[in-house]
C-alpha cells in the first residue's frame, strides 16, 4: 500500500488519491515554518502541492497532514507516506504532540482507529488523548476537571487548556492569562496570542516580554515562533525579536518530487506563484 502511494506522489496519476472538498476558497494557513496557500505548501525546506486546497493542515517536523472529507493524507518529508479513511468530516487537525482528527462526533487517531470523543479541541500525547468538551478536560475516558476551556496547547512536561485563565496538567495549577488569549505555543516558556500582541509567559504565568502586533495564528518548530500580519509571514525569535536572518531556506518554488506531479483535481486553478 505504502509503496503504491509514493509511485502516486512520483507521477502515477491514475492511482493518485483523489479527496473531494466541497468548501469555498481557502485562505492562508500557518503551519509550523511557513504557509499552505490553496494546494500549494512552502514551510522552510519543505515545499509540496497538496491534491485539493483544505482548510485542515498541520505540520510536525517532517510530518505533514492534510484532512479531506473521508480522507486523511500523511506525508513524510515531502512524499505522500498514507491516505486513510475518515469516518467523516473533520472540524480539526493536530499533529503535535501526535496526529489526531477532531470529527463532528468522534475523534480519529491513526493506529488507534475512532474514538468516541465529541470533542471541541484535543491533543494526542504519549500519556493518551486530552480532549475538551462543553464540561471540561478529559484524559481518555476520565474526567480531570471542569471548566469552560477553547483550546489546548503540550509541551514536554505539561498540556495547557485554555478559558479566562489556564489550568496547567498534570499539577492542576491555575495560570493567569491576558484577555482574550486565542493561540498558544509551549516550549520552556509559555507563549500566548491575544488581540493586543505576542506575550511570553513563564509557566506558572509571569510576563516575561511582550510585542505589541495585529498578529494572527501562532506556531514553533522550537527555534523560531511563526505567525502572520497583514497576511504576511513573521517570523521570530524565541525572545520575540524579529528573526532576520532564520535559518530556512528561502521560498522559491521548484518542483520537487512528491509536489510538482500531483494532479489537480476539477475545480481547482492552482498557479505557481
Amino acid at each position: 500500500m505504502r509503496a503504491a502511494l509514493l509511485a502516486c506522489s512520483l507521477g502515477l496519476t491514475a492511482c493518485a488519491p483523489q479527496p473531494q472538498l466541497s468548501a469555498g476558497p481557502v485562505g492562508l494557513i500557518l503551519i509550523e515554518g511557513g504557509l499552505v496557500e490553496g494546494r500549494w505548501v512552502r514551510a522552510g525546506g519543505l515545499q509540496l502541492a497538496l491534491p485539493n486546497p483544505t482548510p485542515w493542515v498541520a505540520r510536525n517536523g517532517e510530518t505533514l497532514l492534510a484532512a479531506y472529507p473521508f480522507q486523511l493524507l500523511v506525508y513524510q518529508s515531502g512524499f505522500i507516506r498514507d491516505s486513510l479513511p475518515l469516518p467523516g468530516i473533520p472540524t480539526f487537525v493536530r499533529a503535535k504532540p501526535l496526529p489526531l482528527v477532531g470529527l463532528a462526533d468522534r475523534l480519529f487517531v491513526p493506529e488507534r482507529g475512532t474514538l468516541p470523543y465529541q470533542a471541541r479541541d484535543a491533543l494526542h500525547t504519549k500519556d493518551g488523548v486530552y480532549w475538551l468538551d462543553e464540561q471540561g478536560i478529559n484524559l481518555e475516558r476520565r474526567r480531570l476537571a471542569e471548566g469552560t476551556f477553547r483550546f489546548l496547547a503540550a509541551g514536554e512536561r505539561y498540556v495547557y487548556a485554555f478559558g479566562r485563565e489556564a489550568l496547567r496538567l498534570p499539577d492542576n495549577t491555575r495560570v493567569p492569562l491576558p484577555a482574550s488569549v486565542s493561540a498558544a505555543v509551549l516550549l520552556d516558556d509559555l507563549y500566548v496570542l491575544a488581540p493586543e500582541g505576542l506575550y511570553r509567559l513563564s509557566p506558572e504565568g509571569l510576563r516575561l516580554g511582550f510585542r505589541a502586533g495585529a498578529y494572527s495564528g501562532l506556531e514553533t518548530d522550537g527555534v523560531y515562533l511563526y505567525t502572520l500580519e497583514q497576511n504576511r509571514l513573521v517570523t521570530l525569535r524565541l525572545n520575540l525579536e524579529i528573526a532576520k536572518n532564520p535559518n530556512i531556506r528561502p521560498w522559491t518554488f521548484s518542483r520537487l518530487p512528491g509536489s510538482a506531479f500531483v494532479p489537480a483535481y476539477p475545480g481547482s486553478s492552482p498557479e505557481v506563484p
